[in-house]
């Protein structure tokens, strides 16, 4: 190889191992980073008031003038807090943070001012898209790629033979550093290395959502704008409160997971909740589709009951955080991204002590020293 094309291998090399060891460590924070992030906003939780929370969300264009009240995501942290999104006139989101009343605890930009959006958010968009939207998302796909093929490559090449499980799994300190960093090296990767290509395979699929969700026929409910348009519009508006109980009263008990009102081509309140047995903790699948016309169910999306292609589709992010399983297996994610950063810097680790180690031998025999 020649020596530019060294180069250019060392420098690639290295920033991708940069670029995974962000996407580790960032992953393992966003584990939490809901109630992170609500931990470190004073104000109070309680349960959603719909009646106090609708007339908020009617009051807030006034107290904000030049914004439009786009949607409502529950917050992730305490029962009985929301994130509000405030859409600009110049095209940007503003944020505020609210209680189960509407009180706002806090306000900050969503997509813009990127050092005030707050260090979770910031790790949010680091790990998702780069901030670069599509375009770093299916960056990070293709990385993803190439690291699940370098994962599995050094799987295969550290799989030990029978009778060499516990020495593998139990490294000793080697006559060398670079031994030793190998020997760590193999072990980690032995200890959970099948979890690690599953949670990267998982964050693959997810980089590239849109197109497997083209993949799969969606025959859930939905509402048909036509359908929608045609209704006649009744005297009074109807409100966020009308739809939050028509949509939330179809399912007692489960708490509200967002809100979307109606916009010009779209005459509908979009009400999400969590059902008890919906993998997802915080923001669940389950739909209801409200008119905001004259207030009846347009459609009914019942995420328990979709196809099971759907549902396989629905529970990805799910299963790459952990929510799936509980609080052990959001533990367990946690544990994965840490591992993975571990094998990211022993690997770098190990490259360098043995790149120095060629050049003191080169040195050594009166050679030039490897670029």
């Amino acid at each position: 190889m020649s020596p530019s094309l060294r180069l250019i291998h060392r420098y690639l090399s290295l920033t991708f191992a940069a670029l995974w060891l962000m996407q580790a460590l960032t992953g393992a924070i966003l584990v939490f980073h809901w109630e992170l992030d609500d931990w470190s906003v004073r104000g109070p939780a309680g349960p959603l008031d719909v009646a106090a929370f609708s007339r908020a969300l009617q009051a807030y264009p006034a107290a904000y003038p030049g914004h439009v009240v786009s949607a409502v995501y529950a917050s992730g942290g305490e029962s009985g807090r929301f994130d509000v999104m405030l859409d600009r006139s110049d095209g940007h989101q503003d944020v505020l943070r609210v209680d189960g009343r509407g009180e706002v605890l806090r306000e900050r930009p969503s997509d813009y001012d990127w050092p005030d959006i707050g260090p979770y958010q910031i790790a949010t968009y680091l790990h998702q898209t780069l901030f670069a939207g599509d375009r770093g998302q299916w960056f990070l796909g293709v990385s993803g790629v190439l690291l699940l093929s370098n994962l599995h490559l050094g799987l295969t090449l550290a799989w030990p033979r029978a009778g060499q499980w516990t020495r593998a799994l139990r490294p000793s300190p080697g006559r060398t550093p670079a031994m030793g960093l190998f020997a760590w090296h193999r072990a980690l990767g032995l200890w959970l290395g099948v979890l690690g290509v599953t949670a990267v395979a998982l964050g693959i699929c997810m980089a590239f959502e849109d197109p497997l969700g083209d993949l799969i026929a969606d025959p859930r409910p939905s509402p048909s704008l036509a359908v929608a348009g045609s209704i006649p519009e009744r005297a009074t508006p109807v409100t966020p409160a009308e739809a939050l109980r028509a949509g939330m009263g179809l399912y007692p008990g489960s708490p509200l997971a967002s809100l979307v009102l109606p916009a010009p081509d779209w005459p509908w309140y979009r009400v999400r909740v969590v059902q008890p047995g919906e993998w997802r903790r915080v923001q669940g699948l389950t739909t209801i589709y409200v008119s905001s016309r004259d207030g009846r169910i347009l459609a009914n999306d019942d995420a328990l009951r979709a196809p099971l292609a759907n549902r396989a589709y629905d529970s990805l992010y799910a299963l790459h955080t952990g929510e799936a399983g509980g609080l052990a297996t959001r533990w367990l994610a946690v544990i994965i991204g840490v591992w993975l950063a571990a094998m990211v810097g022993l690997g770098v680790g190990l490259w360098f002590v043995r790149r120095s180690a060629r050049g003191r031998a080169s040195a050594a025999r009166g050679g030039r020293p490897p670029s």
